[in-house]
């Protein structure tokens, strides 16, 4: 692997690449900060609908033409939507690049989101949310976010919207997402492939240094609160056999000084040999499937934990799980826990980046966190402070099982 070069251009896009020798495909990644912060409830989905519609037409391409030369290369381009951005996702070989980049610069730039492609794409995402809406992991989590972060907060509302307010949604609301989603000072573009670097940047450059809009130049992700009190709900799908519970809070921003901590902390509880695991399915048999997770990123994600069980030990899965949440509060973990779990996430780290696609999303994250391009060769620096009193003191700073929210979903 060569070294990555990072490139600003005028318009405050930056741009990042990095050679890998021998490797067959070129990737690109690309995220724009912004996401469903430009909703009104009422609109809620149409940032995701835009995403999804994007590469649906241009000023000088039908679908049908654009789908053309993808096929013919062999190529993918995708964009999708959340909560905290836009992100999309090219891979090519290395000789169709230049090709490749510039329909992605085109589809950026020049858009035109069909009449009729709008209406098919409306109809799949409606399907879709219909069949997730019958799905309990889904629901409880939707249910979740809804309890555990208030109505002026981004993630309190599902990404990809409802069916009704899909089905609402307009060509001008489409119009007016393009115009407030996307934006050239919000963008970070990372290419990963066997090429020289300033040649991946210059063909990306030459297009996207024409690339204006009159959106925000910035944005800033509001804060988000503890619930008063533990919230609890339960919606009923009454053809299901299991249910499925979510249950936490608010975490902390991937930028938080404290989330090697957190990450270490979660990793314990939460991993497939973690204590969440071992003392609810392996112990009790309380649960088919059970873990944690720490969801840190430009907003306070969520710290949740996830059980799926059998509707008679709801009960009992819940008041274990936050008897282990109020353990870790109050007990260090020991030293063989606090070095798998650093082990198990360097692990996970250096598997990411086995394609390129892996890199290439790295690069984003690095540069979207301000973690330095280097990042991955100090991540393990950056875990070796964590004690296991840290861990401690982490979990009691930000695990609070006296204010979560609880959604059930199931029978």
């Amino acid at each position: 692997m060569g070294e990555p070069v990072r490139m600003v251009l005028d318009n405050g896009c930056i741009l990042i690449a990095q050679q890998v020798k021998g490797a067959p495909l070129v990737s690109l990644n690309g995220f724009v900060k912004g996401g469903t912060i430009w909703e009104i409830p009422e609109k809620i989905g149409s940032v995701n609908l835009m995403a999804q519609t994007l590469r649906r037409g241009t000023e000088t391409k039908t679908a049908q033409e654009i789908d053309d030369v993808l096929e013919r290369r062999g190529a993918n381009l995708s964009f999708s939507a959340g909560h905290e951005g836009v992100s999309f996702h090219l891979s090519c070989l290395p000789q169709d690049y230049a090709e490749c980049a510039s329909l992605l610069v085109e589809i950026l730039l020049k858009p035109t989101f069909p009449e009729d492609e709008l209406d098919k794409q409306k109809l799949r995402t409606v399907n879709a949310l219909r069949d997730a809406l019958t799905r309990p992991e889904e629901v409880s989590y939707r249910r979740f976010l809804s309890l555990a972060y208030d109505s002026n907060h981004p993630l309190h509302y599902p990404a990809d919207g409802t069916p009704e307010s899909v089905e609402g949604l307009s060509r001008d609301d489409i119009l007016a997402a393009y115009r407030k989603a996307l934006h050239p000072s919000r963008t970070i573009i990372a290419v990963v492939g066997d090429m020289e670097p300033k040649e991946m940047l210059d063909i990306l450059a030459n297009g996207l240094v024409e690339w204006k809009s009159h959106s925000p130049e910035s944005v800033d992700f509001p804060t988000a609160s503890f619930p008063g009190e533990m919230k609890r709900d339960y919606v009923n799908l009454p053809d299901k056999m299991q249910s499925w519970i979510v249950m936490g809070h608010k975490g902390l921003r991937r930028t938080d000084e404290r989330f090697y901590a957190a990450n270490v902390m979660a990793t314990i509880l939460g991993a497939g040999w973690g204590r969440l695991f071992t003392q609810i399915r392996d112990n009790q048999g309380l649960a088919y499937a059970v873990g944690a997770s720490l969801q840190a990123g430009l907003v306070e994600g969520p710290f949740i934990v996830r059980m799926g069980v059998n509707p008679k030990d709801v009960d009992r899965a819940i008041e274990s799980a936050i008897a282990e949440l109020n353990k870790i509060r109050t007990e260090p973990p020991t030293d063989d826990e606090v070095a798998d779990a650093k082990n198990y996430l360097l692990g996970r780290l250096v598997l990411s980046m086995e394609t390129t696609s892996g890199v290439a999303s790295m690069l984003v994250t690095c540069e979207l966190y301000g973690l330095g391009l280097d990042y991955p060769q100090r991540a393990k620096d950056l875990y070796a402070p964590v004690t296991k009193e840290r861990v401690r003191e982490t979990a009691e700073e930000l695990l609070h099982p006296d204010r979560m929210a609880i959604a059930i979903a199931g029978p």
